[in-house]
C-alpha cells in the first residue's frame, strides 16, 4: 500500500529551505539504496590540475603558507589563466580561486613584473564572472580597473563578451560609446569583430554594418577575419547574396580566404539551389589552390556522406575522423541507422579509429531507437572502452535511456557507479533517465516510488537541481497507483474550496495518500521560484488526470484554471476528463463549459469528446445543440476515423516494447 511508503515530501521541502538533504532510510528499497551510495568527496567539484609544467592549486596554497617564498609573476598568471579555462572547475570555484591570487599579488606590488600580471589576472576574473553569469559584478570589476587606469584591449574584450552573453543590444551600445568619451576604446579589429559578433546575436543587422563601415574608414579591414565577422552576420540574416558580396570583395583586397571562410561561402549558398553551379566552380578553386577540404564541403554540395567519402579516398583527400563524425551525424539526423552503421565498417575497413564522438553518436542514436535490442547498444560501449576511449556525461545518459528497453533499473544504477569511477558528475538528465527507467517499468508499486525518492535524494546531496521533468516523471509515477472512484451527483461539492492549496485535513472524508502526495508535488512547482520547476502542460495534463479519477473533482477544477491563467493548452485527454469528472457528479452544466473553452483555443474534438458532450446535451435538454453537435461529427468522421488508428497504432507499439 501506498501509505505504507515513505513520501518524497520531506526531501522536496527540505530543498525549499536550500537545506543539504538527508539520506531516507526506506526498508524496501534498501538494495537499490545500495546501489545509489556515492563518493562525496568527490562530487564536490572535480579538479584537474594542469598537464603542463605549471604550478597548481595545492603547491600554490603550500607556498603562499610559507611566507619566504616568492612565487614568480608569470607561474600566477599561468595558474589563473588555468583556473578559468578548465572545464572542471566551477566558476564560483575559479572565482574564489583567482581572488586568493590577487590578493596575494597585491601584498607584492613593489615587484614590476607583479604588477604588470595583476591586470591579465583581473582580466580571467571577469572572466569567471560572465561564465558564471554574473555580468554586474563583472562590469564592478572593469570599473575598478577603470579607476585605477589599469584596463586593455583584453578587459575591454572580457565585458563586450559579457554583454553578449547576458546583456542587451542597448547595453553594448552605451558600453563602447562610454569607452570612447572616456577615451578607452582601442581602434583594433579583434575589439570590433567582438562587437559585430554580439550585434549578430542580438540580431542588429544596421548596427554590424554600421560597425564594419567603421573598421573600412580606419583600415582596420585587412586580415580574413575582419571579412568572416561580417559574413557569418549575414548567414545567419539568411542573405546569401551578401555573404558573396563580402567574399568577393575580400578577394579583391588581396586576402586569400581560408577553409574557415570558404566553409562560411559554402553554408550560406548552399541553401539556395540557384547557387550550386556556382559552389562547384568555387570547389574546384579550392582544388586548385590545394586549400583543406573535409567531408561538410560534399555536404553542402548535396552527395551522400558515405559516397562522398568514398570520392575523398579516390582523389587522394584525407578522410579524418572528424568527417566520418560528420557522416554518423548525418545519418543519424534522419533517422538512418543502418547507412549510419556502414560508416562505422568503412571507418573500420580503412583503418579510421573511432573516437570518443563516434562512439557517443552512434550509442545515443541507438540507445533511443527502439528496434535496436539494449544488448547491441552495450556491445557498442564495450568496444569503446576497449579502445581506452573515456566516455562523457552525454555518453552514460544515453546508456541509462537505453536501459529504459527492458527496464534494466539494476543496470541503470550501476552506470551511475561507472560514472565515479570516470570522475564523471552526473546532471539533472542523467538522473531523469534513470527515473524513465522507473517510469518505462510494465507494472508500478509503491517500491516504485521509493526508488524515485532516493534517486531526487541522491540527486539534491549531489547539488544537482531537478527540473520540471524531474517532477513530471515521479507525478506519473503517483498517478499510476491511484484507483478510480465514482462519485455520486454533486459528491464533490462538500469538499473545501482550499483543499488544493492549503495543507487542510477534511475530516468528513479520508484522502488517500497517494493523492496527498500528488498535491504537496504540485503545489511545490507551483511555488517554486526557479521557472524550470513550474509546471507545463505534461503537468498540468497529468494532475488533472490523476485528480479527475480520485474523485478530487474541485482540485482537478483548480488545476484547469492554472493552466487557463498560465495560457497553457492542454491536450484534448485532459480536457476530456476534466468534463467526464464534472458530469460524473452532476456539474453538466459546468463541463460543457470546458467544451466551450476548447472551441475558444481551437482544441479539435476526438469521439471521447463527442460522446461526452453529446450526453450532456441529452441531461441538459438543448436539443439543437445536440442536432448541430451530431452533423459536426458526421462531417469531422474521416479525420476521427484516422484519429482511433493512431490511437491503436500507438497501444499496438507500446505493448510491443513492454514485451
Amino acid at each position: 500500500m501506498f501509505r505504507q511508503t515513505k513520501s518524497l515530501w520531506p526531501t522536496v521541502r527540505r530543498s525549499i529551505h536550500q537545506i543539504k538533504p538527508i539520506r531516507q532510510s526506506i526498508l524496501p528499497a534498501a538494495h537499490y539504496k545500495s546501489r545509489l551510495t556515492t563518493n562525496k568527496l568527490f562530487y564536490t567539484t572535480v579538479i584537474s590540475e594542469p598537464t603542463t609544467k605549471t604550478l597548481n592549486w595545492s603547491k600554490y596554497c603550500e607556498l603562499v603558507e610559507n611566507s619566504n617564498e616568492q612565487i614568480p609573476a608569470e607561474e600566477l598568471e599561468a595558474l589563473s589563466k588555468f583556473t578559468v579555462s578548465s572545464k572542471t572547475i566551477k566558476p564560483s570555484v575559479a572565482i574564489s580561486r583567482i581572488q586568493d591570487i590577487l590578493k596575494y599579488m597585491s601584498t607584492r606590488q613593489d615587484n614590476p613584473d607583479v604588477k604588470a600580471s595583476f591586470c591579465t589576472c583581473c582580466n580571467h576574473l571577469i572572466q569567471a564572472y560572465v561564465q558564471q553569469g554574473d555580468l554586474k559584478t563583472a562590469k564592478l570589476v572593469f570599473d575598478k580597473m577603470v579607476a585605477v587606469g589599469d584596463v586593455n584591449e583584453r578587459s575591454i574584450m572580457q565585458v563586450v563578451n559579457g554583454i553578449r552573453s547576458h546583456g542587451t543590444r542597448a547595453e553594448l551600445y552605451e558600453f563602447q560609446k562610454s569607452m570612447e568619451s572616456k577615451g578607452l576604446w582601442i581602434d583594433s579589429s579583434l575589439l570590433y569583430n567582438a562587437v559585430i559578433y554580439a550585434l549578430r546575436d542580438f540580431g542588429d543587422l544596421p548596427g554590424c554594418r554600421y560597425y564594419f563601415t567603421e573598421m573600412k574608414k580606419k583600415n582596420l579591414t585587412n586580415t580574413v577575419h575582419v571579412y568572416r565577422a561580417i559574413m557569418s552576420v549575414y548567414r545567419k540574416a539568411n542573405q546569401p547574396n551578401q555573404v558573396l558580396k563580402y567574399f568577393n570583395e575580400m578577394k579583391e583586397e588581396g586576402l586569400e580566404p581560408t577553409a574557415g571562410e570558404y566553409g562560411m561561402l559554402f553554408g550560406s549558398l548552399s541553401k539556395d539551389k540557384n547557387y550550386h553551379t556556382l559552389l562547384k566552380d568555387v570547389f574546384e578553386e579550392m582544388k586548385s589552390k590545394k586549400q583543406p577540404i573535409n567531408l561538410s564541403f560534399f555536404l553542402y554540395m548535396g552527395w551522400d556522406p558515405l559516397e562522398a567519402m568514398k570520392e575523398m579516398g579516390k582523389t587522394n583527400l584525407n578522410v579524418s575522423v572528424r568527417d566520418c563524425n560528420s557522416g554518423l551525424a548525418y545519418y543519424v539526423k534522419k533517422n538512418q541507422f543502418p547507412e549510419a552503421l556502414n560508416v562505422m565498417k568503412w571507418m573500420n575497413e580503412y583503418k579510421i579509429k573511432m573516437d570518443t564522438f563516434s562512439y557517443s553518436i552512434m550509442i545515443d542514436a541507438l540507445a533511443k531507437d527502439y528496434d535496436t535490442p539494449p544488448s547491441i547498444v552495450f556491445t557498442l560501449y564495450e568496444d569503446m572502452k576497449r579502445h581506452k576511449l573515456i566516455p562523457d556525461k552525454v555518453t552514460f545518459t544515453s546508456l541509462i535511456t537505453n536501459c529504459c528497453k527492458n527496464q534494466d533499473l539494476d543496470k541503470a544504477l550501476s552506470l551511475l557507479n561507472e560514472m565515479q569511477i570516470y570522475e564523471i558528475k552526473p546532471n539533472t538528465y542523467t538522473f531523469n533517465s534513470i527515473l524513465n527507467v522507473l517510469s518505462s517499468m510494465t507494472e508500478t508499486s509503491s517500491v516504485d516510488v521509493e526508488r524515485a525518492s532516493l534517486v531526487w535524494s541522491q540527486m539534491t546531496d549531489l547539488g544537482i537541481q531537478p527540473d520540471t521533468r524531474t517532477c513530471n516523471i515521479y507525478l506519473s509515477l503517483i498517478s499510476r497507483l491511484i484507483k478510480s472512484v465514482q462519485l455520486q451527483n454533486n459528491e464533490s461539492e462538500r469538499y473545501s474550496q482550499t483543499t488544493l492549496w492549503e495543507e487542510l485535513e477534511d475530516t468528513s472524508r479520508r484522502v488517500p495518500q497517494t493523492v496527498k502526495e500528488m498535491q504537496r508535488m504540485y503545489r511545490y512547482m507551483r511555488r517554486h521560484k526557479l521557472e524550470n520547476m513550474h509546471p507545463d502542460f505534461v503537468t498540468y495534463s497529468i494532475v488533472i488526470n490523476a485528480m479527475s479519477a480520485a474523485g478530487e473533482v474541485r482540485s482537478a477544477m483548480q488545476v484547469y484554471d492554472d493552466a487557463k491563467m498560465s495560457r497553457v493548452t492542454l491536450p484534448v485527454s485532459a480536457y476530456n476528463e476534466m468534463m467526464s469528472a464534472l458530469q460524473r457528479c452532476g456539474r453538466v452544466s459546468e463541463s460543457m463549459g470546458i467544451w466551450h473553452d476548447m472551441k475558444l483555443q481551437s482544441i479539435l474534438p476526438d469521439n471521447t469528446t463527442y460522446s461526452i458532450v453529446l450526453e450532456n446535451c441529452e441531461q441538459l435538454g438543448l436539443v439543437e445543440s445536440l442536432e448541430s453537435i451530431r452533423r459536426q461529427r458526421k462531417l469531422d468522421f474521416d479525420r476521427l476515423q484516422e484519429l482511433e488508428k493512431k490511437k491503436e497504432m500507438r497501444r499496438l507499439d507500446r505493448s510491443l516494447k513492454r514485451q
